[in-house]
């Protein structure tokens, strides 16, 4: 995979695939409450008061958008120029402005309180690499949150129909693997947390054929106990300091 193919990312999606992008989360009603939810445990793990924000892969800016309707100072910053031009043209705020950069070779430093990952550091070729890039453009004291999918997501459909047809970087990553690259990368207080997209589906989604059983309490406690408890390594957000 090369970060060509994740420019062009893009430009290959065509004007409904940005559009789609663009109105997320409402555009996706299926994953709309999952999407939700990781945006809930994101917003109640930042600062309160508002702050200064790299959100990093940004793509065209709807995650970016939320951020800035909270009050905080947003920078969407994200590989793809064609992403970035969608982002610059749909979302006008006074406090959000976008940057087409390679969020391995960011040339901010100290500049931000957080910088958030929401589904996109799986798509780095080297997460030491990036999260030391990460390190360098927080303030002393600024905080990482890390919301990823975990173990199994490069298996996933929907993860190798993307990697067939767009040739775009795909990969597990679970908090065990984010875990050691933030320490590596010289970040401290390091915590991980239960996913709470998993943790939407097990306890709301409702199931049909041979997966009715998972409709019932039991089950969906059990399930949800496994996530919060011992399934964190593999699925989870994941926060640590500078």
């Amino acid at each position: 995979m090369t970060k060509k193919d994740e420019k062009l990312y893009f430009s290959k999606i065509g004007q409904t695939g940005v559009d789609f992008t663009l109105n997320k989360p409402f555009s996706d009603p299926e994953n709309l409450g999952s999407l939700l939810s990781d945006m809930a445990a994101i917003f109640s793990l930042m600062p309160k008061t508002p702050v200064e924000v790299a959100d990093l892969g940004c793509g065209s800016g709807w995650t970016s958008n939320f951020y800035a309707l909270a009050g905080h100072k947003v920078t969407g910053i994200d590989i793809s120029k064609p992403a970035i031009d969608a982002a610059n043209g749909f979302f006008k705020r006074e406090n959000l402005t976008f940057v087409c950069s390679d969020f391995d070779k960011m040339k901010f430093r100290d500049k931000f309180d957080v910088a958030i990952f929401s589904d996109s550091l799986h798509h780095t070729d080297d997460e030491s690499e990036t999260l030391k890039s990460v390190y360098s453009i927080l303030k002393p004291g600024g905080m990482i949150i890390i919301c990823e999918p975990g173990t199994g997501h490069s298996k996933s459909v929907s993860s190798i129909e993307a990697k067939k047809i767009y040739s775009v970087t795909e990969r597990d990553m679970p908090p065990k693997l984010s875990k050691k690259a933030l320490k590596n990368s010289g970040f401290k207080n390091i915590k991980s947390y239960a996913h709470p997209a998993r943790l939407h589906r097990v306890n709301y989604k409702q199931f049909s054929n041979n997966k009715k059983i998972l409709n019932h309490t039991v089950p969906r406690t059990a399930l949800s106990l496994a996530f919060s408890s011992f399934m964190k390594n593999n699925h989870g957000i994941v926060t640590a300091s500078k």
